[in-house]
């Protein structure tokens, strides 16, 4: 089925077994020793045995101050035989392990680097970090290179197949190449000739101390998406010059870390940013890969047949699913663990220093001390809602060898992810219900839908363990006025079971009420489809169609009572949200109370200011509190009970999933 994905491919003298690979990751799992670790080991190792043709471990810095110790390193002759431990351990598998030589610049953190102040090609500061860099003179360019050289002669040592350069995400090859950041007038800035000078020479220098036959790849940035840097016509130039100099491969992929083109999150559609690599690919004769949100087989594999990319890099789908490649090969797509690219686990545990886990999978990052195994002695247990708690609770209590039954009132598996995949950009979340459906018919586990969990129902059973995950309800406030047919819960929106009407308010400016504020602003606007066809045909001015696409026909309104929006979204994702609050127009009321409907007006303070705001629809987005009433009764006909997810603590569905995995790992 998967011609094209499972076919070899040579990178130089390496052949790779299949064009999936996983492209490099910060990951946090080796602190400030900088070494690679027992964690940082079965991480990737579990990566390899599953099937994976390619593992790209990194950043990997070539010195502390490009790099801090949140990145391990490979800086020092004493890393060599750590690192040559560790890729032992991944060529015990078929798979082929490179190196990425890592030099943030101005990017870097002195704050993770003792104190170093960054370098970079000009001393103008990034938006990132709004530290000032140095502007490097010659000598310090010349020690840069040599860093990147030595890092490479230990990378071979240590028995890589191959070094992978970062020439992306707007670390410091970028910045000379960016007129963005690089103002130089000497021989390293100005001309593409010159900016591109620096990146040469390093690839040059690498070349040199590696020889002929070792590959080279460069991570690549297909476009900046940075006002005033280079564009994806801009890039070709570079990446033939690349080429030239002894590039093997380019791995490409879109964006610095300044841009406010989103990049990973989930309103990414699926391979969007693949052209960047036909348009590489389309320039230079090595191999290219295709990166950012492909994750599916099926969209690989067409990208491959379609001659889009030479290799496709699976990335956080493989921190969802080790196993990605072996069940894609032998058939198995169905019971792939998805990404739903919430980045809670990967990217906003590192913008806050910690090691990367993974919404979906509780065992990534884990990978040594959350091992599922066999129990010695095997329980009747029952499990009482099909949420994402209870869901994992029962596989991974049916793969220790537990005698399973889950019991759901409900026509359908799932609790609240049909509501989390309902707003625009959320549908991978249908994914995840989508594969735990699967799963529990892999394994055979009895689920009893439609039917209410009373005592004597879980009783028959005889469990020798009851696992309560009945969830949460949304909270409705005793402000006059709510009986009202015109008010409605955040809930009620998402399954379509409650139509807005033109003039909307929405009360709550969480993550909830951000996400139905924008289905909401989104619905009656022009899909992909029709966006396509009419920027096609030149229907309509690109100017004209972005207004058109943005032009919500209601009016949305949406009041949170503290002084800032979406205060419980993730870092890495808040400010796609809050772009998007704005691109739709949507009305924002900060540290707005809310006391009463009355009639067809919303009536809230503003400070001492009483306002009144005409409306059609209120929506409540206040939040949810635990459905506990059957935990009640079950313990008081004596049943062995624990509760689960919201059912114990309304929480995020993150630490839902995480629960009922360890739950059922302590059975």
């Amino acid at each position: 089925m998967f011609t094209n994905l499972f076919s070899p491919v040579k990178i130089n003298s390496v052949t790779l077994p299949n064009r999936i690979a996983m492209p490099p990751f910060g990951l946090n799992f080796t602190g400030m020793k900088r070494n690679p670790n027992e964690r940082l080991t079965e991480f990737y190792r579990e990566r390899a045995a599953g099937g994976v043709g390619l593992l790209t471990v990194g950043g990997v810095g070539v010195d502390l101050r490009g790099s801090g110790f949140m990145l391990p390193g490979i800086d020092s002759d004493e890393s060599v035989t750590p690192w040559t431990e560790f890729t032992r351990a991944i060529h015990e598998t078929d798979a082929k392990v490179f190196i990425q030589l890592f030099h943030s610049g101005r990017y870097s953190h002195p704050q993770l680097a003792k104190g170093q102040q960054p370098v970079a090609p000009s001393a103008i500061a990034s938006r990132y970090n709004k530290v000032t860099p140095l502007a490097l003179e010659k000598e310090g360019i010349d020690e840069v290179i040599e860093l990147f050289a030595q890092a490479a002669r230990r990378a071979k040592k240590a028995e890589f197949d191959g070094i992978e350069i970062i020439a992306s995400a707007g670390y410091l090859i970028c910045q000379f190449l960016s007129p963005a950041s690089n103002q130089r007038t000497d021989e390293y800035g100005g001309s593409i000739e010159n900016r591109a000078r620096f990146g040469l020479e390093v690839v040059r220098k690498v070349r040199e101390v590696v020889g002929p036959d070792f590959p080279i790849s460069l991570r690549f940035s297909g476009n900046e998406f940075v006002p005033g840097g280079n564009t994806s016509k801009d890039l070709i130039p570079f990446a033939k010059m690349f080429e030239l100099a002894g590039v093997d491969a380019f791995s490409v992929t879109g964006g610095w870390h300044e841009t406010t083109v989103p990049q990973l999150p989930s309103t990414v559609p699926p391979g969007a940013f693949s052209y960047l690599a036909s348009g590489i690919k389309r320039a230079v004769s090595v191999p290219v890969f295709a990166s950012n949100r492909i994750v599916d087989p099926v969209e690989a594999e067409a990208l491959l047949a379609d001659g889009v990319a030479d290799i496709i890099n699976i990335g956080r789908s493989l921190i969802a699913d080790p196993e990605w490649p072996n069940k894609a090969r032998d058939g198995h797509s169905a019971s792939i663990r998805p990404c739903v690219a919430c980045m809670q686990g990967c990217m906003d545990r590192l913008f806050t220093l910690r090691p990367v886990e993974c919404l979906c999978n509780p065992r990534a990052g884990w990978e040594l001390k959350r091992r599922v195994t066999q129990s010695e002695e095997p329980r009747s247990v029952v499990i009482v809602g099909a949420g994402p708690a209870g869901l994992e609770a029962a596989i991974t209590a049916s793969d220790r060898g537990h005698d399973v039954t889950v019991i759901e009132k409900k026509l359908q598996i799932g609790g609240q992810l049909p509501l989390v995949a309902a707003p625009p950009g959320r549908y991978d979340f249908r994914r995840l219900m989508d594969f735990y459906q699967a799963e529990l018919g892999r394994r055979n586990i009895r689920v009893l839908l439609d039917t209410e969990a009373t005592a004597e129902v879980v009783a028959k059973h005889k469990p020798d363990v009851v696992l309560v995950a009945t969830g949460s309800s949304p909270i409705k406030p005793n402000w006059p006025g709510l009986d009202s047919d015109h008010v409605v819960q955040a809930w009620d929106i998402l399954a379509r079971r409650a139509i807005p009407g033109h003039r909307v308010a929405v009360i709550g400016g969480g993550a909830t009420g951000v996400e139905v504020a924008l289905d909401i602003a989104e619905r009656g606007t022009p899909d992909g489809e029709t966006v396509k066809f009419l920027l096609k045909h030149h229907a309509e001015t690109p100017e004209d169609l972005e207004e058109i696409v943005l032009r919500s026909p209601r009016e949305v309104h949406l009041l949170e009572m503290r002084d800032r929006m979406g205060s419980d979204i993730g870092k890495s994702t808040r400010w796609v949200f809050l772009k998007e609050l704005e691109m739709y127009g949507i009305q924002q009321h900060t540290e707005a109370a809310v006391s009463a409907v009355e009639g067809n007006e919303l009536v809230y303070k503003q400070g001492e200011e009483t306002l009144r705001l005409e409306v059609d629809t209120v929506v409540l987005a206040l939040g949810a509190r635990p459905n506990t009433t059957l935990a009640d009764s079950l313990k008081e006909a004596d049943l062995p009970v624990k509760l689960l997810g919201d059912a114990k603590k309304v929480r995020t569905l993150f630490e839902a999933i995480h629960e009922g995995f360890l739950a059922a790992l302590e059975l």
